[in-house]
């Protein structure tokens, strides 16, 4: 199997769905920035150690399924477990568990506190990258809520392990 196919090189690019698009289009600058975020997320998991690392596995088992259900173009068809309630009401108890209750700017020192913080960062980027899917209902408004509130779990979840690995190393 060739892992080039000169597709590219003019400027399109085939999706999941086998059709060519555009570089630029709409879902793959969305399919592309979640790619990117899924990146930011591994460098940040071999920084952290469990529980957080299951949260974020999970996380990024979801994030697979949204990004077919985006990339084939059908909100909620041709995927085995789209993003429902239930995974913003799981965000949400996160964010009630990890949320260190500080009242003020954090700097983030450590590396797993860093790159938490770059990962919450590009979810901020991908939320951005969605809000004209949403509001052209190219994309089911779970998902949009589910990124806006994975944003708030990564920054408590870098807030909290920035103090407990501040702690450790006092």
């Amino acid at each position: 199997m060739n892992v080039y196919t000169r597709n590219g090189d003019n400027g399109q690019t085939t999706g999941y769905d086998g059709n060519d698009y555009d570089k630029d289009d709409l879902s793959i600058e969305i399919v592309g920035t979640l790619d990117e975020f899924l990146a930011s997320l591994d460098e940040a998991i071999v920084e952290l150690s469990e529980p957080e690392t299951e949260h974020l596995n999970d996380v990024q088992d979801t994030l697979w399924q949204t990004a077919g259900e985006i990339s084939l173009g059908e909100p909620g068809k041709n995927i085995d477990d789209a993003i429902q309630d239930e995974d913003v009401q799981t965000l949400e108890d996160g964010i009630d568990e990890y949320n260190p209750g500080l009242s003020q700017f954090v700097r983030y020192r450590t590396e797993a506190g860093v790159r938490l913080n770059r990962a919450r960062v590009e979810c901020r980027r991908l939320e951005r990258r969605l809000t004209p899917a949403m509001r052209e209902e190219r994309l089911r408004p779970v998902i949009y809520e589910y990124i806006n509130r994975l944003s708030d779990f990564l920054y408590v979840l870098a807030c909290s392990s920035e103090e407990r690995l501040r702690t450790q190393s006092d």
